[in-house]
């Protein structure tokens, strides 16, 4: 045989060899219930390559299939009925915990301990935002190495016949990511994901431990369905505030904020509380009169500690732990929010957001749709980079008709201040964003942790000649190179567009205020 024949013979039999192994894999790896891959159509200018979509389509199918747990019924019992087993009377030992976090003057945030010492849940959601997989969503906090083995979700519901309940393994994911380190006390937090029955859309109640089919029904976290699931989103921002922690009064402080976020954009503001001066509780029950704000008590989990001084103590010796209690806030806040606003911002108060051409948040996103089309909808958040106002720095400045503009608003307030670094601070460096609540799963501080769709993008960073974040705080020494920021400074005055109105409507809250304290 010519050696042409034998080249084209070997080309051959390599094709069969791979053809067959091709078959083999696909048959070893078929996913269960997966839908139809949609069909591509031809590709234009610009777009991806042919099939990238139906690619795409597959995987976030493959994973929607490969993360179901089917679901079963549970044994009709008492609802109150408290011999379940060993481990349920060990949790019933523990239910002085409340089921359910309120909102309201005398608003007590607690823990419910699924398993004692070891999982604490926080609140439930339900989540019908995929099509086809809707699901409860549990924020709780593990204690890390003592938690092992497989979790299961409770489910209640009622209906015609009376109360019901279902079982399914229960999928959980951290609140954080393992490049950023560990604890000194072992807790983090977790997302809990308890797939339904699309049949089983409008559960009651769920608990989450380590056997299935728990009873004592009152002994677990009512779930939250939302109001609005499926009508047009009632705010487009809502801002998210961690835990204050605050001895001194600073309520003429969070007006200030609470204003100039409302003039920004902003629709609903949650507040997450530990501990502030009696004055601020006052101005954060006026605003949820208003329905402006929902404010909340906040506690740790477990033995970590709650009155002040141990909590600020621990918080002050271990950085990420401090870290770590933070996302809880931010991600109940988030799945509160997930069918009332279109975007969720997690925020301090010594922080804005602060456009350079147009006035508000919403004119903001407007144009960036515009810039971006369809590629918009890639990504779970848009960041916006930092800059720092010092108020070490805005002593160096002397402009008399600033300061005639601007009046006694800049003894109260340092929104306005006028000097800052020129420097602004890295892509992903001490960014705030605003949090897509239909492709987000988890929220992190600064941007979208995981989201909801694999092929979706993280973050998109925001040009920073359009909109900056502003940053007003003492310069930390310890983080920051002080001398070489506050030596290179820059003149910005794009907070001022909003001084007039903003004088007003301080003024305005003030003076109601004042007349009911």
């Amino acid at each position: 045989m010519s050696i042409g024949g034998m080249r084209r013979l070997c080309r051959l039999g390599l094709a069969a060899v791979l053809a067959t192994a091709l078959c083999v894999l696909t048959l070893v790896d078929m996913p269960p219930q997966l839908p139809q891959l949609p069909t591509d159509s031809p590709p234009t200018s610009g777009s991806e390559p042919p099939a990238t979509r139906s690619i795409v389509a597959y995987s976030w199918a493959r994973r929607l299939a490969l993360d179901y747990r089917p679901s079963r019924e549970c044994t009709i019992e008492n609802n109150n009925n408290n011999d379940n087993d060993e481990n349920d009377n060990d949790n019933n030992n523990n239910s002085s915990t409340a089921s359910t976090n309120t909102t309201s003057n005398d608003a007590k945030e607690m823990w419910l301990e699924a398993i004692p010492g070891r999982l604490f849940l926080y609140a439930g959601h339900l989540d019908i935002r995929v099509v086809g997989y809707p699901s409860v969503r549990v924020i709780g906090v593990k204690r890390e190495s003592t938690v092992s083995g497989a979790l299961f979700c409770t489910i209640w519901h009622e209906d015609h016949e009376g109360m019901h309940s279902f079982s399914m393994e229960a999928l959980v994911s951290d609140i954080w990511l393992d490049e950023w380190g560990g604890t000194s006390t072992g807790y983090t937090g977790i997302l809990i994901t308890c797939p339904l029955p699309e049949s089983r859309t409008y559960p009651t109640r769920v608990f989450v431990g380590n056997t299935a089919c728990y009873r004592n029904s009152s002994h677990s976290l009512i779930i939250k369905r939302g109001n609005n699931m499926k009508r047009k989103k009632t705010h487009q921002f809502t801002l998210c505030v961690k835990g204050l922690d605050f001895d001194e009064d600073i309520s003429d402080k969070l007006v200030g904020f609470f204003e100039l976020s409302r003039i920004l954009g902003a629709g609903m503001i949650y507040v997450y509380v530990f501990s502030v001066h009696e004055n601020v509780t006052r101005v954060l029950r006026f605003y949820e009169r208003s329905n402006v704000v929902r404010w909340f008590r906040l506690s740790l989990p477990g033995d970590l500690p709650n009155n002040v001084i141990g909590r600020r103590r621990l918080f002050s010796k271990d950085i990420w732990i401090k870290r770590r209690m933070e996302l809880i806030p931010y991600n109940h806040c988030f799945y509160d929010n997930i069918y009332n606003s279109e975007f969720i911002v997690p925020i301090d108060i010594d922080e804005m957001i602060i456009p350079v051409s147009v006035k508000t948040w919403s004119e903001l996103l407007t144009n960036e749709r515009k810039k971006l089309g369809s590629n918009f909808n890639d990504y779970a958040s848009y960041a916006v980079r930092n800059v720092y106002f010092f108020p070490e720095l805005q002593s160096k400045i002397n402009d008399s008709s600033l300061n005639n503009r601007i009046g006694n608003v800049m003894d109260k307030f340092n929104y306005f201040d006028t000097l800052r670094t020129t420097n602004v601070s890295p892509e992903g460096d001490s960014v705030k964003s605003f949090v897509s609540t239909k492709r987000t799963l988890t929220v992190h501080n600064h941007y979208a942790l995981t989201t909801l769709n694999p092929s979706t993008r993280r973050a998109y960073h925001l040009d920073s000649r359009d909109v900056l974040k502003h940053h007003h705080r003492q310069c930390d020494k310890d983080r920051l190179n002080c001398h070489d920021m506050m030596s290179n400074i820059t003149v910005d005055k794009s907070a001022l567009k909003y001084v007039n109105e903003f004088k007003a409507r301080v003024k305005r809250v003030l003076t109601k205020l004042n007349a009911l304290m």
